[in-house]
This record gives structure tokens, sequence and C-alpha cells, in this order.
């Protein structure tokens, strides 16, 4: 049984290779490349090169490569180079890679190649834009297998224009020297006899524009003339006239209807025709080279300008001269039509309208939205004014019920005054638990007044209620005494307060108890900070403009992270403002909010465990006051106050 299965496999090994070997050739066939040289009679900067290369690129597949090679016969035309070029084509076509097909392009390219067909043997040649006869007889003589001729349609154009002009007009021929152009003027002429209504005239471009040939041109009346215009470019003389050069000029100086024979024309002033195509030409050409490689067609073919030039026109000038499309050829090319909204834009209206649908939904919603939003929001601005109602309320007990502290606390520290002075006049003055127990009295009582003014001070600023009394003073005596006033508190403490100032009198307009408020504050929390030993300086600064007043200490510092915070209300900061030295943590924002009233800044600097300075900077203002008697009020009492909660 195993014997059976190993023929059976050996004869099955057989057919499957030849299948294989056979696929894999037709697949290599398929994908092999075939090698076309394009050889131009010019240069890439030749009027005709750019369409000739893509008629050519567009007519054949992937599976062509294409090389070109320039004769450049306007530059380069004597016997030195054509020997050179036909050794450069030799050393191609014999060394670098053998050609699948060659295709010439124009006279000189075909002259070329007539002259050196040794160089082409077995190689299917193909030819565009040829209009010498007798290299058209030769090459279809010869093993060449076909191209394109290349003749100014002038027959047709004429009959079009009989058929558009039916009445008695000037027909003008603009065309070059009548010794090179001599076939088709006659042909021009010998339509007098066929269309008799015309008057014919011939109107030839010199080699050089002078005022003779402009007056002609000036002379064409758009209302007697019509013009057909054949291209005047003569390849091999020295005064070459290059065809957009004469139909610039040309059209400066004819406002008539103008026919052409070429589509390069086709702007200004051309109305069109049937005109030579380059393009049409080169795919003409190249179709008939692939078929003869394709599909092995091997019949001379001969491609007249009848099937290569083709109807062309363009449509400002269609309208301009009022020429209906009605009466065109069929199948005619128009340039320059605009293309109907609708069909130009048929691919996108469909979207465009499900968008517009969208957006139009989308307003929608965004209304209905908005007028929700709208109510939404009076809504909360009713519970707004709801919440502010409730928070002057709240404010105003606060001031309500501080004015109710503030009362029986200061009856305390009336009282324990009284008893003071009592106790001095009398022997138990000397008893030390007593004073102990009245300095505790008085402490305290200051620290309660001390919390139920910054908490009223809160409650005003809250509620907009806060305004200063101004009086003009000294104020860098008025802050010295200040600061002297805190000096025992800060001995106490063992710390050394310095005071300096850059001058020595200044009259400003600020009020006294703010001031002195800011001061203290300021002075309060360096010393609460500060360790024994240690040094506080309170600087004054003033120029023309600024006052500024600087309290620095050499304490624990702050953390970056949190300068921000210190001045916010009821804020304290680990490790440095605790609640061991400040109950309330609204010390720093009464400063602020005094400052503020000033019109002046305070800002810090500060570095966790080097110390912190701050900055108080006010506008320097001298107005005065019609109250000129100044009470200053009580350091040594404010100070009490304010400093009451560095003691236990």
């Amino acid at each position: 049984m195993l014997n059976k299965v190993k023929n059976n496999f050996r004869y099955l090994i057989l057919p499957t290779l030849i299948v294989l070997f056979c696929l894999n050739t037709t697949n290599t066939n398929a994908i092999s490349t075939k090698n076309v040289l394009f050889i131009s009679s010019y240069s890439p900067s030749f009027i005709t090169f750019d369409d000739q290369l893509n008629g050519i690129c567009d007519s054949i597949d992937s599976n062509y490569e294409v090389q070109i090679e320039y004769m450049d016969i306007k530059k380069f035309n004597d016997e030195e180079f054509r020997k050179n070029f036909y050794n450069l084509i030799k050393f191609k076509t014999k060394n670098y890679r053998k050609y699948d097909g060659i295709i010439l392009g124009d006279d000189a390219a075909l002259d070329f190649a007539l002259n050196n067909l040794e160089l082409f043997k077995n190689t299917a040649v193909v030819f565009l834009g040829i209009s010498d006869e007798d290299n058209i007889k030769r090459a279809m003589e010869s093993n060449i297998n076909g191209g394109v001729i290349e003749n100014p349609s002038i027959s047709e154009n004429l009959n079009l224009i009989h058929n558009l002009f039916n009445e008695n007009k000037n027909l003008i021929l603009i065309s070059g020297d009548e010794s090179k152009y001599k076939k088709e003027i006659d042909e021009f002429y010998s339509f007098k006899s066929k269309y008799k209504n015309f008057n014919y005239k011939n109107i030839v471009i010199p080699d050089k524009i002078d005022e003779s040939f402009l007056s002609k041109l000036s002379n064409i009346d758009k209302n007697k003339d019509v013009v057909l215009y054949l291209h005047p470019y003569i390849i091999n003389s020295p005064k070459d006239l290059y065809i957009y050069e004469s139909v610039e000029t040309i059209s400066k100086y004819i406002d008539a209807p103008m026919f052409t024979t070429l589509n390069y024309n086709l702007y200004d002033n051309m109305v069109g025709g049937k005109v030579v195509s380059h393009y049409e030409q080169s795919t003409l050409a190249s179709k008939l080279l692939k078929s003869i490689l394709d599909d092995k067609v091997n019949t001379k073919q001969l491609i007249t300008s009848d099937e290569a030039n083709v109807w062309c026109f363009n449509y400002d000038n269609l309208v301009k001269y009022n020429i209906q499309e009605n009466k065109l050829p069929k199948n005619s090319i128009i340039i320059n039509k605009p293309i109907p909204f609708f069909e130009k834009y048929k691919e996108l209206i469909f979207p465009v309208t499900f968008t517009l649908i969208g957006l139009v939904c989308i307003i929608i919603a965004l209304l209905i939205h908005t007028h929700k939003t709208l109510k939404h929001k009076e809504e909360l601005n009713k519970s707004k004014k709801i919440a502010e109602d409730a928070n002057i309320a709240k404010s105003n007990f606060i001031v309500n019920i501080s004015h109710e502290l503030r009362t029986p606390v200061t009856v305390i520290s009336s009282a324990n005054q009284l008893l003071s002075i009592l106790l001095s006049k009398e022997t138990l003055h000397n008893d030390d638990k007593i004073l102990s127990n009245l300095n505790i009295i008085s402490q305290n009582s200051n620290r309660l007044i001390r919390l139920i003014n910054n908490v009223i001070d809160v409650a005003k600023f809250d509620c907009g209620f806060y305004n200063l009394k101004l009086k003009n003073i000294d104020i860098i005596s008025f802050i010295e005494n200040t600061v002297l006033s805190v000096i025992p508190y800060a001995k106490s403490k063992k710390l050394n307060i310095i005071f300096d100032t850059n001058v020595e009198e200044l009259n400003m307009c600020v009020d006294p108890e703010k001031i002195e408020r800011i001061v203290l504050n300021l002075l309060s929390n360096a010393i609460k900070f500060s360790s024994e030993g240690e040094y506080i300086f309170a600087t004054i600064i003033a120029d023309k403009n600024n006052f500024n007043f600087i309290v620095q200490d050499n304490g624990v510092g702050i953390d970056e992270a949190n300068l921000n915070k210190i001045f916010e209300k009821f804020t304290q900061i680990d490790s440095v403002f605790t609640r061991q030295n400040e109950g309330s943590g609204i010390g720093l924002s009464i400063v602020k909010s005094f400052v503020k009233l000033h019109q002046g800044t305070i800002s810090v600097n500060s570095k966790l465990g080097e110390g912190s300075s701050f900055i108080v900077s006010l506008p320097i203002n001298s107005t005065l006051t019609t109250d000129d008697d100044l009470e200053i009020p009580s350091n040594l009492n404010s100070a009490s106050i304010e400093l009451s909660d560095i003691f236990k």
C-alpha cells in the first residue's frame, strides 16, 4: 500500500512543477519592463516639450520606462554636433541598454533617425510632430513603423468661420514669411472661389516688429474683419519669432475675432479653432508604439493632422464676440468655461446640506440651552442675593455679639486698673500672688480685646463699612514711638529691636490708629517667631514718591509654597503660625486690609529657617486735614493689647 502511494506521488510531482514553471514564466513576462527612448529635437524649455512628454507618460503604463535625449537643434546644428549625438545614441543602444521602442519628436529627430537607421535595427520606431513631406515619405519607405503628421487645419477653420460669419467681412490671414508658409497661404487663397462673401487678405509677421506692421494690426476692425492666425515659428532661422511673443503683440493691437491653428494661442483675443495639439500627437504616437510592442501590430500607420488636431475654444472670447456654442463642431473642447454651480459642487451639496441642517439643529439646541441657562442664572442670582443677605446678617451678628463681649471685658479691665491703684496705696501691694493674678487678669483682658477688635475689623471689611480717619502727622516720629513702645516686650523675650530711618521727618496724611496697628502686628509676628538673642530690624526707607516700612527678623521663616496664604483670613501655616501663638489667624489679613485702605501694598520675602522680611509700601500723601489737633493714641496701651498674645 505504501509503495502505491509513493508511485502516485511521483506521478503528481512532474505536472505540478510544469504548471509552477509556466505560471512563473507568465508572471515574469507580465511584469517585464520595456525601455523606451524619446529623442526630442529641442530642449526641455521648448514650448512643445512638456505637452509631448505628458502625452507619452499618460498613454503608457508603469511597465514602460522612458528615457530622454535632447538634440537642442536651436543651439547645436552643425556637423560636429550631429557626429557627437550619433556617438551618444550609438553608445546607449549598443553598450548601455537595448531599447524596445524609440519615439522621435519633430522633424530634426526623424531626419537624424533616417540618416542613421543602423542604430535602430530590430527596434520599433514611431514619430510625432512631423511636417516635412520628404521625411514623411522616406520614413514610410524605411523600417520606421509610422507616426503622426503635423499640419495646420486651414480648410477646417475657414469652413467654421464661414458658418459663423456668413456675411461680407474681411478675412485676414496672419502668417510668417510667405516663402516659408507658401503652402498654407496658397490653401487660404484657394477658398476665394468657394466663399466669395469674404474679402481675403494676408498680413505677414516680420522678423522684427516695426511700425508698419503695427499700423496694419491697428486698422483691423471687429465689425468688419475676422482673423485666422497661423503660428509663425521658424526653427532654423537666427531670428526666430516665438509663439508667445507674436501672440502678445497681436493681442495688444487687434480687437476682432481671431481664430488660430495652435492650442498655445488660446488666451487674450484668440477664439480658437481646430488646433495643433502636441499632447494629442504624443498620445497617438505612444499608443501606436504600445500596440506594436504589446499587441505585435507590424503594419505601418500614418496618422494625419485631421486625426491629431482638435477643436478647442476659449469661452471668454466666444462670449465676447457673441459666438454660440451650439454652432461649434461636436466634441469641441471649451477652456475657461464656468462650471455650473450644482455640477461643480454636486459631490459636496449632499453632505453640505446635511451639515447645514445639523448646524441649524445645533443652533436651535444652543438657543434652547441658552434660554435655560439664563433662567438658571436668574435663579442663581436670586440664590446669591439670599446668600449675600445671609452673610451680611452673619457679619452684623458678629459685630453685635462682639460688642456684647467687649462690654464686660472692658468692665473687667477697668476694675483691674482700679484694684491696682488701690493695692498700690495699701500694704498688700507687696503680695506677689495678688500682683501676679492681677497681671494675668490684665493680660487676658488685653487678649480678649485684641481678638474682639480683630473680629470687628474683619466684619467691617466684609460689609464694606470701613472708613479711614485721616490725619496729617509726622509719620517718622509716630512709627518710631510705636516701635519704642514694643522694646520692653521684646526684652522680656530676650530679643533686640533696632530702629533705623533714612529720613528724620516726613508729613503724611494717614489714619494713625491703622498705621499703629500695622506696625504693632508686624512687630508682634517678628517677636513670636524669633529665638532668644536674635535681632529684629524696623526700618523706614522713603523717597520722593513712596514710603516703605520694613520689619525683618532672623526667625523660623516661611515655606515658599505658603507665602501666598499668610494674608488670607483665618489662615495659619503649620510650624510657622501656630495656634500656640495666634488663635484667630486674622492679624496679617487685617494688616493687608489697612495697607490697602491707604492705597498701598504689602509683600513678604522669606525662606524657611532663615527669617522673614515684611515690606509695607505707601504712596506719600501730604494732604492737610481740617482737624489740626491730633490726638495720638496711647502707644503703651495699644502695644499691650496688640502684643497680648505673646505671653501666656
